[in-house]
């Protein structure tokens, strides 16, 4: 149960998503940082380089670091959907990046997501790992899609927002894996 009343009108910007998220109406006692953050996630959804596939194993990362529920309710359905394994989601809830569930690109993200969560930096070995196999501009979004989504874990978590079980009413929004 939300831990402060939800406002009684969202933010304009709330309109622009399929369904009026409990995150974003909470955020909407903030009109403006509401409009911004909203922009912000739907370019991590819409314009990032990095495959969906790997953006929700980096979505679910913050997610089990930060034990947000709501992003793993939101984002699980998601994730799925982009072909995330079962078994890949377990070894993620255990805080897992490195083992058979995982090929080197994805152990490299992975990591880097929890270094992030946990330290809010990067090892040097880490930041190696990533420039081997990812662009600097899909370093860059790695490091942002994390960032953004421990924001809305702190949201989330620290004012105990209620899950909204309607993940798979963003397949639409999370992008697809075409070539950039």
């Amino acid at each position: 149960m939300a831990r402060i009343p939800y406002p009684e009108r969202p933010a304009d910007g709330v309109a622009k998503l399929p369904v009026p998220l409990n995150a974003f109406r909470m955020l909407s006692h903030a009109p403006p940082l509401t409009d911004t953050a909203i922009e912000m996630g739907l370019a991590v959804l819409r314009e990032s380089t990095l495959p969906v596939r790997l953006r929700e194993l980096v979505v679910l990362a913050v997610a089990a670091g930060t034990e947000c529920e709501y992003e793993a309710v939101q984002h699980g359905p998601v994730a799925l959907a982009s072909g995330v394994t079962p078994e890949q989601l377990a070894a993620i809830s255990e805080r897992r990046s490195v083992g058979r569930e995982f090929d080197e690109t994805e152990s490299a993200a992975l990591t880097a997501a929890f270094e992030l969560v946990s330290r809010c930096t990067l090892s040097e070995a880490t930041l190696t790992a990533l420039r081997a196999r990812f662009t600097d501009r899909q370093v860059v979004e790695i490091v942002t899609t994390t960032g953004y989504y421990v924001m809305l874990a702190g949201l989330m978590n620290g004012l105990g927002v209620d899950v909204d079980p309607s993940g798979e009413q963003f397949l639409g929004l999370a992008g697809d894996d075409r070539p950039r």
